[in-house]
């Protein structure tokens, strides 16, 4: 085969990965909002992780290959199970409850922030005045989400938080999970090109079931689940989409293309949630929303070209 078609296939199959997973990830808060109506949010969490566990080592069983990776590759698989994805998803399930999904999921709009500054010392990803000028333009969208206005904009309240409660508390925890999902990029990277894909992406899944559950019990005791089709129904959708099929896309284009640039499908992420949320659970369509949302498209697509 020609060499300029198996680059254009490339091209293409990792642009598809990349829609899909911005699709994907786009679903994920308004199906975490209408699971936790009639469930524990870190236990509808952890079952979605172990279940998600289950399938994807049996896909492994089925490809023929080993599951058994070496106890240096578990410690590596376990940190970035605990960076990316365990400390992340329980503060956003246990956030789900007392904010908007749509604002929630426009608060992690500035991981690639922190995953451009934990990638500061990899001179392959970062370079140009293009990345810290769209970040600081997505950075000021995600601001003016965050406190419903722009700010000091006359006759506004400068930088109050447009919520406040339980809600501002959740929406800071997820701002601030952001931190530690950049540093779990950054780590993911990182002399894991040995483990295969689907491999690491199924222990991923188990250390990250086990915290959770761990979390849950901590947190959760005594909660009652009561599960109806819907929340079985959603628990189905976020195991083999939201958690194989996501994760596995994610760990596949940061070995493509690269931590940050990976990272950047959180700054389209938030339209999709946007729409969603307002389709499906009647919430809000304001002008900070969007005239936020606006700002960090901006900032990606001046990375880009």
């Amino acid at each position: 085969m020609h060499a300029t078609t198996i680059r254009q296939r490339g091209r293409f199959a990792t642009l598809l990965g990349y829609v899909s997973m911005v699709l994907i990830w786009g679903s994920f808060p308004v199906a975490a909002k209408i699971g936790v109506a009639h469930a524990p949010p870190l236990l509808l969490s952890s079952t979605r992780f172990g279940l998600a566990f289950l399938l994807l080592a049996a896909i492994v069983f089925i490809q023929r290959k080993r599951l058994w990776i070496t106890r240096r590759q578990h410690w590596h698989v376990f940190v970035v199970s605990l960076l990316m994805v365990g400390i992340p998803s329980s503060i956003f399930f246990a956030a789900i409850p007392y904010a908007p999904a749509s604002i929630l999921t426009l608060l992690w709009a500035p991981t690639p922030i922190f995953t451009a500054l934990f990638n500061l010392q990899r001179g392959g990803e970062v370079r140009g005045w293009r990345l810290p000028v769209s970040l600081l333009i997505g950075a000021f969208g995600v601001l003016i989400v965050l406190l419903g206005h722009v700010p000091f904009w006359p006759g506004t309240a400068g930088l109050a938080f447009a919520s406040n409660g339980p809600a501002m508390i959740a929406e800071l925890a997820v701002l601030g999970s952001s931190v530690i999902y950049g540093l779990g990029m950054r780590v993911a990277k990182q002399d894991n090109e040995d483990v295969p894909v689907m491999v690491f992406t199924a222990w991923q899944s188990f250390y990250t079931a086990a915290f959770v559950a761990l979390m849950s019990l901590i947190f959760e005791h005594g909660r009652t689940f009561q599960p109806t089709l819907t929340t079985l129904g959603v628990l189905l959708y976020l195991v083999i989409f939201c958690s194989c099929i996501s994760f596995f896309l994610v760990f596949w284009l940061i070995r493509r293309i690269g931590a940050i640039r990976t990272a950047y499908g959180d700054f389209i992420i938030p339209g999709v949630t946007l729409l969603l949320s307002y389709l499906l659970l009647g919430e809000s369509l304001t002008l900070a929303k969007v005239g936020g949302f606006v700002l960090v498209m901006l900032g990606c697509v001046l990375v880009e070209l």
